[in-house]
C-alpha cells in the first residue's frame, strides 16, 4: 500500500509539473492570480517599494534578495531572543554589497509587479537569492481567492524569469518554499510546488534550487523549535525561522553562492 501511495504521489507531482509548463508557455496568465502583477494596499507596502526603488537607482548591488517575509526577517534586530535576524545578514551577506527586496506578505503576483515597477531598473548583481511562494498555498491569501499548486509553480517561474528577463548576467538561487506546520494540505501543496518548478529548471544555466528542508527536519518530523510562530503571544502554525533557524538558513545559502562562484 505505501509503494501504490507513492506512486500516486510521483504520479500527481509529474502531471502538475507537465500542466505547469504548459501554461508557462503558453503564456495563460489571465485565470491564474499568481501569475498577474499586482500591487498591494498597504502604506507601508508602496512606501517600502519607493525606498527600494530609490536603493536601486543608486547601484552598487552585487547580491540581490527577492522574496516575503521570511527574507524582509533579515532586517529585524528583535525582539530577543527570536527574532534577531540582523547579524546573520551582517555576517554572510552584507560584505557582498547585498540589497533586501523581501517583503512580509508578498506572493508571487505582487513580486511581479515590483519588479516590473523599478526595483530593479540599473542594477546588475551577480546573484540573486529568490525565496516566494508560501503565502500563496495559504488555505486563504491575501487579496486573492486560493491557488492550486500548478499555478503557484506558474507564479514562481514566471518570477524568476522576470529575474532573468531584467537581470540576464545574475545567477538565481531559488531556494525551495520552506517546510512549515501550518497544515497538511499547505505542505503537500508546498512539495507539489517545489517539485513542479525545480523540474522545470533541472538543466537550466541561469537558475538553480537549494532544497533547505534537512534543516527543520529530521526523520520526516518537522523541528518546531527553530520556528518563532508557536512563540507568538497569539500561537501560531511553524512557519517562520526563529534566529537560529534563520542563521542556518543563512550559513547555508552562503556555502551554496559560495560554491557556484567556485565553479
Amino acid at each position: 500500500m505505501r509503494g501504490m501511495a507513492r506512486s500516486l504521489v510521483v504520479l500527481g507531482v509529474a502531471a502538475t509539473a507537465l500542466l505547469v509548463f504548459a501554461q508557462v508557455k503558453s503564456g495563460d496568465k489571465g485565470a491564474n492570480p499568481a501569475m498577474v502583477p499586482v500591487p498591494r494596499s498597504s502604506s507601508w507596502w508602496m512606501a517600502r517599494h519607493e525606498e527600494s526603488v530609490r536603493h536601486a537607482k543608486l547601484g552598487n548591488v552585487d547580491l540581490l534578495f527577492v522574496g516575503d517575509s521570511i527574507t524582509q526577517n533579515y532586517e529585524k534586530t528583535g525582539p530577543a531572543p527570536d527574532e534577531v535576524f540582523f547579524p546573520s545578514w551582517e555576517e554572510f551577506f552584507a560584505p557582498h554589497h547585498a540589497l533586501n527586496l523581501g517583503y512580509s506578505g508578498d506572493q508571487t503576483q505582487n513580486v511581479l509587479w515590483r519588479l516590473q515597477h523599478g526595483e530593479v531598473d540599473g542594477l546588475t548583481p551577480t546573484d540573486v537569492v529568490l525565496l516566494i511562494g508560501t503565502n500563496n498555498t495559504a488555505t486563504r491569501p491575501e487579496a486573492t481567492r486560493p491557488q492550486s499548486a500548478v499555478e503557484v509553480a506558474a507564479g514562481v517561474i514566471a518570477v524568476a524569469e522576470e529575474l532573468h528577463t531584467r537581470l540576464p548576467r545574475a545567477k538565481v538561487l531559488l531556494l525551495e518554499i520552506l517546510p512549515s506546520g501550518v497544515s497538511a494540505e499547505k505542505s503537500a501543496k508546498d512539495t507539489a510546488v517545489n517539485t513542479a518548478v525545480c523540474a522545470h529548471y533541472a538543466s537550466s544555466s541561469y537558475v538553480r534550487c537549494l532544497d533547505l528542508s534537512s534543516l527543520f527536519v529530521k526523520d520526516g518530523i518537522l523541528n518546531d523549535a527553530l520556528f518563532y510562530d508557536p512563540r507568538l503571544k497569539t500561537p501560531r502554525g511553524p512557519l517562520h525561522p526563529d534566529t537560529q533557524g534563520q542563521r542556518m538558513m543563512a550559513e547555508a545559502v552562503s556555502r551554496a553562492l559560495l560554491g557556484a562562484s567556485e565553479h
